[in-house]
């Protein structure tokens, strides 16, 4: 090692150190981040829990209303036309539905020392009052109407249960509707509903009135809060971007510039952190003595000598790594091949294959890999091809047949192949390896049983 590189490596910063710094400056992070977010976080919360308790609040203040409205429209328009289902309606509410109710209970966890739960309570109150005289009315509207005792009891019990005087008893029918009518129409009916709606009106500019104040203040926690939080925010970010910078000088960049020396198959730089700079220079000796290897190596490996194409240990492993996906294998076999060896040569059938080779590694994608997997045995699995795309397949083998039969004169006899295709992949009869290779085989088979220069399609009879 040269002077001038120990020297740079001894100066050189160690990512442990850098990690160091990153830590305590990420415990300081941390701590800041808490503490901030913790505060705003409290503001935010006490912002929801007071627009949630308006939304139940004014809610509640609407059902009372409308409900009470709604009492009132029911009742009066039963005693103007003495309609039951009116009637039924208003003893609903009352009986069952009981939303006046429900909408007291809706507030009542927020307290019942609360200016909101005493209005309603006051309004409630206000409309069980008017209840016992529209109880009253309608009772005297439902015998004016001349309604038997089940049918008053077929309304409701509280109807049933409601006597009327003996004077009111004794009048007449339509004494009996004028004076239901005058109940729920007269002065004191009015004012009776504007007694309540005081309550609600009360109930309503309160909350308006407290949520306003809430609000407000928890606003104001809220911004102070915010820009301490701005104010902490630009202090890390100036935190962070320091720790950054030297991160990406020291480490980042030089595994950058390192990805892209290895990608060139170059010796890497020695800069960096300390560490890096030592993983750099072994890598450098060891390049050194792969690089002159590798390449043979490993075309070697995987492809066929005479050919060029991939071989026989290629194909085994790649049928092994597609099992399960979308893909097609074609056999394919030259007919008579042994006849052209027999009457040319060695030599001219090795030329042959070589042209047969040409033409297969010519016809498909890139993305397809094609094979010589035997003496005049090719293989061609392609990717991504499922049996709707069959097509496809039989137009890449009508392209090899004619250029078989279309090269000119090379002065290499005529010949022809055989060719089986099977499918494997979901939906097909083939899920494993093994079975697809089978199948393949015997759609080869097929073909050669047909008299040769042909394909066939595993699932298919023999097609010219």
């Amino acid at each position: 090692m040269s002077a001038a590189v120990q020297k740079k490596e001894k100066k050189a910063i160690r990512i442990v150190h850098i990690f160091g710094v990153f830590i305590i400056a990420m415990g300081i992070i941390a701590l800041i981040l808490i503490i901030g977010s913790s505060r705003v976080d409290k503001a935010l919360v006490g912002m929801q829990e007071s627009t949630d308790k308006y939304i139940v609040e004014e809610n509640s203040i609407s059902v009372m209303r409308e409900v009470s409205d709604y009492l009132t429209e029911k009742c009066q328009a039963f005693i103007s036309t003495g309609d039951v289902a009116d009637a039924k309606a208003y003893f609903k509410e009352v009986d069952i539905d009981k939303n006046r109710e429900a909408s007291l209970e809706a507030v009542e966890p927020y307290g019942k020392d609360d200016v909101i739960y005493t209005s309603l309570k006051k309004a409630l109150n206000s409309s069980n009052e008017l209840a016992e005289n529209e109880f009253y009315a309608m009772r005297l509207a439902a015998e004016g109407y001349g309604m038997s005792p089940a049918e008053i009891e077929d309304i409701s019990k509280n109807l049933t249960d409601v006597k009327l005087t003996g004077e009111d008893q004794a009048l007449t029918e339509q004494q009996k509707r004028l004076k239901a009518r005058k109940m729920v129409f007269d002065d004191s009916y009015d004012n009776k509903k504007t007694e309540i709606w005081n309550s609600v009106l009360d109930s309503t500019e309160r909350l308006m009135e407290n949520t306003r104040q809430r609000e407000l203040e928890y606003y104001n926690n809220a911004r102070r809060n915010i820009i301490i939080q701005n104010i902490l925010t630009v202090v890390l970010l100036s935190l962070v971007l320091v720790l950054a910078g030297l991160t990406a000088r020291m480490v980042i960049l030089p595994m950058r510039a390192s990805t892209r020396y290895i990608q060139r198959d170059k010796a890497l730089p020695l800069e960096g952190a300390a560490e890096y700079m030592y993983l750099a220079k072994e890598y450098n000796k060891m390049l050194e003595k792969t690089r002159a290897h590798h390449e043979i190596l490993s075309y070697e490996a995987t492809h066929d000598e005479m050919t060029s194409l991939y071989n026989r240990k290629f194909f085994e492993m790649k049928r092994e790594e597609l099992s399960g996906e979308d893909t097609a294998l074609m056999f394919v076999d030259v007919d008579h091949f042994k006849s052209i060896n027999d009457t040319y040569g060695h030599e001219t059938g090795d030329k042959v294959l070589q042209k047969v080779s040409g033409i297969l590694a010519s016809s498909f994608r890139s993305e397809d890999f094609v094979c010589r997997i035997g003496g005049d045995e090719f293989a061609v699995l392609m990717v991504q091809m499922h049996p709707n795309l069959r097509h496809v397949i039989e137009g890449k083998i009508a392209n090899v047949n004619n250029l078989l039969k279309n090269s000119g004169d090379d002065g290499l006899p005529d010949v022809t192949v055989s060719i089986g295709v099977a499918f494997g992949g979901e939906g097909t009869d083939a899920n494993t390896p093994d079975e697809l290779f089978n199948n393949a085989d015997k759609a080869l088979y097929k073909a050669k049983e047909a008299g040769r220069d042909r394909y066939a399609f595993y699932e298919d009879t023999v097609s010219v």
